[in-house]
C-alpha cells in the first residue's frame, strides 16, 4: 500500500463514517470526551494563559468560547483549544501520544456555529459522528508515528492533534473527500509544537493553535485551495521530513477492527499523565504511614520520562505538573493533585518543598511509560512499597461516574448547580437526539 493510498483511506474512512453503525461503548466513550473537555475547558477558561491568548485573539463573530464570549471561528478555536489543555486535565490516548480531544473539539464547536450562522443546524448524531471520525482519523496518524515522533521531542497534541481538528471540522461542514485530503495536506504543512515547552503556558498554547490550524485548514479547502497530494505520509512531506518512521498498516485500519476510543483515558490529577501511576502509589500508602515522617521515597520508572515530568523543584505551578517530586509531595500531603493544588502558594510551601527533596528517581529502560514503583521509607524504620500501572482501563461504568464527578467538580464552582447541570444534559443528551448543538450552544453560554 502507497503512503498516500493509506493516508487516503484514512480520510476516506472518516468522511464516509455512518453514526448509526457507531458500537454504543464508543458513542459512549466520545460523550465521556465531551464531557471531560467542556469541563477542563470551561475550568481552564481562567487561566492566565487564556487571558493572553483571548487578549490577542480579538476577531470578532459569534462563535462561543468555554466562557460564554463570542469570538470569529479562528480565534475561537485557538481560545478554547488553549483552555482545553490549559489545566493538563485533558483526556490522554496513549497509543498516539495525545491529547486528542483538546483540539479536536474547539475546531469542531467553531464549525459548527459557522453551519449554524449559515442556516444549517446539525444534530445530535452528526456532530458525535463528527467528533468519532475526527478522533479515530488522528488516532490512527498518532500510532503510525509512535512512538519516534515523541521521542525525537514534538509534542503530538498539537502536531496530530491538527489533523483530528481538521477531519472533524470536515465532517461538520461537508467537504467531499478530495477536498478533505487538500485541509489534511495543510494541516500537515501547519503541524508543529515541541516538547521543550512542557511546563510553560506554551504547551497549552499547542492544542490551540492546531484547533487552529486544523479549522483553518477546512475553510481554505472549502473555498478551492490547493496543496500537495500526500503531505502527510508521502515524499518530502510531515513524516519524511521529520525523519518517522511510519506504520502505514496502522494508517489504513478499518475503524470497526480498531476503535481507539475504547482507549482514551480520563486524568484524574490535575498533571502529566507520566505523574499519575506515582500519585496513585502513594496515594495507596499515604494511610499505610500512619502520619509517620517520610525519610524517602524511591521512585522506579521509565527512562522516557526524564524528560518528560522530571523537573526536580518547580518553581511555577505549570512546572509543578511536570514534577514528579512535586506531585508526590503533593499527594502525601494533601491527598490529591488537584486543579486547585498547582498554585503559587503550592509551590513555594515549605513542607511540600521538603518533600520533594526527598524524592529519589530510579530510571529503568524495561519500565512501561505508565507504570511505577514506590518504595517509601519512613523515619521510624519501616519500608512501604506499592506498584501502579496507569494504563489500566477502568470499566466503562466506573469510568462515566468519574467523568461526571470530575465534570461538576470543575463547572460548578464557576456556572453554579444549576447551569451545570443544563450543560452536562444537553451533552450526555446527544446520543439520543434529545439534544444537538443548538441545545449545546446555549448551553455553554454560561456567562
Amino acid at each position: 500500500m502507497t503512503p498516500a493510498t493509506a493516508v487516503g483511506s484514512a480520510s476516506g474512512l472518516a468522511v464516509d463514517l455512518d453514526p448509526d453503525t457507531v458500537p454504543a461503548d464508543v458513542l459512549d466513550a466520545a460523550v465521556d470526551c465531551l464531557l471531560d473537555t467542556v469541563a477542563v475547558g470551561v475550568a481552564g477558561s481562567a487561566e492566565e494563559v487564556v487571558r493572553l491568548v483571548r487578549g490577542v485573539a480579538d476577531e470578532p463573530g459569534a462563535c462561543l468560547t468555554f466562557d460564554g464570549r463570542l469570538l470569529g471561528p479562528r480565534a475561537a478555536a485557538l481560545v478554547n483549544g488553549t483552555a482545553a489543555h490549559a489545566l493538563d486535565f485533558d483526556d490522554w490516548l496513549p497509543a498516539a501520544g495525545v491529547h486528542p480531544s483538546a483540539p479536536l473539539l474547539p475546531a469542531l464547536l467553531a464549525a459548527a456555529d459557522l453551519k449554524a450562522a449559515a442556516g444549517r443546524e446539525i444534530d445530535g448524531g452528526q456532530l458525535l459522528g463528527a467528533f468519532v471520525a475526527g478522533f479515530e482519523a488522528q488516532a490512527r496518524i498518532g500510532a503510525a508515528f509512535a512512538p519516534g515522533h515523541y521521542e525525537a521531542g514534538f509534542h503530538p497534541t498539537a502536531t496530530v492533534g491538527v489533523f483530528g481538528a481538521a477531519v472533524a471540522a470536515a465532517r461538520v461542514l461537508g467537504l467531499a473527500l478530495p477536498r478533505v485530503g487538500t485541509a489534511l495536506a495543510v494541516a500537515a504543512t501547519s503541524a508543529a509544537g515541541l516538547r521543550a515547552m512542557f511546563g510553560t503556558m506554551a504547551k497549552p498554547l499547542h492544542a490551540g493553535r492546531a484547533a487552529e490550524a486544523g479549522l483553518l485548514a477546512v475553510r481554505l479547502a472549502e473555498q478551492g485551495f490547493t496543496a500537495g497530494a500526500d503531505a502527510v505520509a508521502g515524499p518530502r512531506g510531515f513524516a519524511e521530513a521529520h525523519g518517522i518512521d511510519v506504520d502505514r498498516e496502522v494508517l489504513a485500519l478499518p475503524f470497526e477492527e480498531r476503535w481507539f476510543l475504547r482507549e482514551v483515558q480520563f486524568k484524574q490529577h490535575a498533571s502529566c499523565f507520566g505523574t499519575h501511576a506515582a500519585v496513585e502509589a502513594i496515594l495507596g500508602l499515604r494511610e499505610a504511614s500512619g502520619g509517620a515522617d517520610v525519610e524517602e521515597i524511591e521512585l522506579t520508572i521509565s527512562d522516557l520520562l526524564a524528560s518528560v515530568c522530571a523537573i526536580p523543584m518547580p518553581e511555577t505551578p505549570l512546572e509543578g505538573k511536570f514534577s514528579l517530586a512535586f506531585t508526590v509531595a503533593l499527594a502525601l500531603i494533601r491527598g490529591g493533585c488537584g486543579m486547585r493544588d498547582f498554585t503559587a502558594e503550592a509551590v513555594a510551601d515549605p513542607r511540600l518543598r521538603a518533600i520533594a527533596t526527598r524524592v529519589r528517581l530510579r530510571y529503568d529502560p524495561d519500565v512501561p511509560p505508565q507504570r511505577t514503583a514506590a518504595r517509601v521509607r519512613l523515619t521510624d524504620g519501616r519500608l512501604l512499597t506499592a506498584e501502579v500501572d496507569s494504563a489500566v482501563l477502568p470499566a466503562a461504568a466506573a469510568r462515566r461516574d468519574a467523568v461526571r464527578r470530575k465534570f461538576d467538580d470543575l463547572v460548578e464552582p464557576l456556572c453554579g448547580p444549576d447551569r451545570t447541570a443544563a450543560l452536562r444534559e444537553a451533552i450526555l443528551g446527544l446520543p439520543s437526539g434529545r439534544s444537538d448543538h443548538r441545545a449545546l450552544r446555549r448551553a455553554l453560554a454560561i456567562h
